[in-house]
């Protein structure tokens, strides 16, 4: 009796201490918010009340904490789909901005006042189960989520007297995409959208994360900040989201946070080469480790741990995980309640506006619930395909009209890249490590899921086998978009499974404890070094180019296309919100858009004073040129050929802009 006291009052004692880092955490994220985005955050706190409100009209009996982690994913996504309506009208202003968080405040506060007692039931109910300590595995993730969340993005950008410092690789590199995207929103009036990099193409990428960011600049926010905010938002939202699917799901706590450490922590065995490395550098391998252990191309190690592969740099993605996961989890609970038409309407609208946040978020609902209504039949299901696709649709087809199609059979996907002959089996087992068995042991494992989940996930395996065989994209890396809704739905049943070993005692705790670590050594290990500003870190432009990015905002029309370097970071693009007559050509051609190499051809012709220079201003319709260090240094710019040719409107700091004649 004594013994087990002890252990009562040591549990109670955790479990306070638990409780309160996580209040202590959400206190300072809050006043980190406050001072961070200062006016945004009336953005950024409204969307979340909006969404909140919005899950009252799901008709469902939901727990706070998921009105809370879903509403922090539906309101931003609700109140940018009307901000985006009211911009295509009136344009992106602090009027249309507000407005339409109003009223999405206003329809949010209308589904909630019918349903307030039933909120409040919800909220005394929240309090006694924290009471009681029962949301610990949730605790246990924010503490171990929100801070890494927090110290990483918070370092994504840097001013300095030499300019603007990425703080990691995804952002030096893919949110330059993202920051000519968003800018071109906020600065460039770039309604109807288009590739800013290509003018005359309509944006045929899933923008509207972007365009999030963008609605934070009138409220006061730098472009730069905006894309943090915004990415900071979804990306705390994350955990609790798949925590709290997970959990009504699996009907498993424990296999609900497993499965979110799983996913976000998986890579594959490149931790093999942190024991030689380890010996070889001795201490010095643990304060700076010298290489990524999840991606090493040369070894054939494809495999990037899912936050840096997909969660920070493709920002889009923090929507399309979660909305899939938000959509999956109010099926299967609607599945399990009295068959109602609204549940199944709700969940039908709210995926039919995500293929313009996420298009492989929609397509992997859309067919996985196709296959649900064959398992699970009934008439409600109309009221989810109906306006799923009615809504959807059209924006698919809106957005597969800007690229060319690259449909290619490639059996084995990328196992013999490179050089490599490691076969299908060797290379999946290098790059996921233990997940695949673990997943099929899973699936496998009679009664380890609830009765019928098991059917109803096991679609997800045609997102593994399928792209392991046909290439959708002129870059057969970006299959990975396939294989990413597999391995984060396939960590559900893979969460369960550990959860089960590791309560089994014994040998199978053991087990259990081996087996994750096979399964997140990799990913820490990179998440870890992410962190490290002295590997991760680079310079993306000079004080310079920002204040060139700041006189072409003030001084130039909106709609100007400028000539510039086609370098992802040049910028006039990124920061300054100019179309360009052509940008980054590995961009160009991952979307597909057809006459990229010429184009980009023509860019050097023109910058060089090709005799066919005039020809081609007027063909790309050219109005600014710039000459600066990209130009000039990689491109062979022709300056006495723009000197004779253009009137200059700008010079310093090694930058020249040259204002076209008409």
């Amino acid at each position: 009796m004594d013994s087990d006291l002890v252990l009562t009052r040591s549990l109670e004692l955790s479990a306070n201490r638990l409780r309160a880092a996580a209040l202590v955490l959400a206190l300072l994220l809050a006043l980190l918010v406050g001072v961070l985005t200062g006016w945004a955050a009336v953005l950024l706190v409204g969307s979340v009340v909006t969404g909140l409100g919005l899950t009252c009209l799901s008709g469902l009996s939901l727990k706070l904490e998921e009105r809370l982690a879903y509403g922090a994913v539906i309101g931003p996504l609700a109140v940018s789909v009307v901000d985006l309506l009211l911009a295509l009208a009136f344009g992106l202003t602090l009027l249309t901005v507000l407005a339409g968080l109003v009223v999405l405040l206003a329809i949010s506060v209308a589904a909630a006042w019918p349903a307030r007692a039933r909120l409040q039931e919800d909220l005394v109910d929240a309090a006694g189960r924290w009471r009681r300590a029962e949301p610990w595995p949730l605790w246990l993730l924010l503490v171990l989520c929100w801070p890494f969340t927090l110290v990483l993005l918070g370092q994504s950008y840097s001013y300095t007297s030499q300019g603007l410092i990425a703080g990691n690789p995804a952002v030096y590199a893919d949110w330059a995409a993202h920051l000519t995207y968003a800018g071109s929103f906020a600065y460039g009036a770039n309604f109807p959208p288009q590739f800013p990099i290509e003018p005359g193409h309509p944006l045929s990428y899933p923008f509207l994360v972007d365009f999030l960011a963008a609605c934070m600049v009138p409220l006061g926010a730098s472009l730069t900040s905006s894309l943090v905010l915004s990415s900071g938002l979804l990306a705390l939202a994350f955990p609790p989201v798949m925590y709290l699917a997970g959990a009504r799901l699996l009907g498993s706590r424990g296999g609900a946070a497993l499965a979110v450490l799983v996913f976000a922590l998986s890579g594959g065995i490149g931790f093999v080469f942190f024991a030689t490395d380890l010996a070889r550098l001795g201490p010095r391998a643990l304060v700076h480790l010298p290489r990524l252990y999840t991606q090493d191309v040369s070894h054939n190690y494809q495999w990037l741990n899912p936050v840096l592969a997909w969660m920070v740099p493709q920002r889009s993605v923090l929507f399309g995980f979660s909305l899939t996961l938000i959509a999956l989890a109010l099926l299967w609970l609607a599945l399990r309640q009295a068959p109602r038409w609204l549940p199944f309407a709700f969940v039908g609208v709210l995926v039919g506006l995500t293929p313009i946040a996420h298009l492989h978020a929609y397509g992997t609902v859309v067919a996985l619930a196709a296959f649900w209504a064959l398992f699970s039949p009934r008439r409600q299901w109309a009221a989810f395909f109906v306006p799923a696709l009615l809504l959807g649709l059209p924006v698919v087809l809106w957005l597969a009209s800007g690229g060319a199609a690259a449909v290619r059979l490639q059996p084995g996907w990328l196992a013999d890249s490179g050089g490599n002959h490691d076969g299908p089996i060797w290379f999946w087992l290098k790059n996921t490590g233990l997940l695949l068995p673990a997943m099929v042991a899973a699936f496998a494992w009679r009664g380890l899921l609830p009765p019928a989940l098991g059917r109803h996930l096991a679609p997800i395996w045609l997102w593994f086998l399928v792209p392991n065989v046909v290439v959708f994209q002129p870059w057969d890396w970006d299959n990975t978009k396939f294989f990413a809704y597999w391995a984060l739905i396939g960590a559900l049943p893979v969460g369960a499974l550990l959860a089960k070993l590791l309560r089994g005692g014994g040998p199978l705790s053991v087990l259990g404890a081996l087996l994750a670590l096979s399964l997140m050594l990799s990913g820490a290990l990179d998440l870890v070094r992410t962190l490290d500003r002295s590997v991760s870190s680079a310079p993306f432009t000079s004080a310079g180019g920002l204040r060139l990015a700041t006189w072409t905002r003030t001084h130039t029309e909106p709609h100007a296309i400028f000539l510039v370097a086609p370098d992802h970071n040049q910028p006039v693009p990124t920061l300054g919100g100019r179309p360009v007559a052509a940008g980054y050509p590995g961009w160009l051609w991952t979307y597909g858009l057809s006459d990229w190499q010429q184009r980009t051809q023509n860019v050097e012709r023109m910058l060089q004073g090709d005799p066919d220079t005039p020809r081609l201003l007027r063909l790309y319709g050219v109005e600014y040129v710039v000459l600066g260090p990209q130009e000039l240094a990689e491109f062979k710019a022709n300056q006495p050929y723009w000197d004779a040719h253009a009137q200059r409107v700008y010079q310093t700091d090694g930058f020249t802009v040259y204002r076209v004649p008409k």
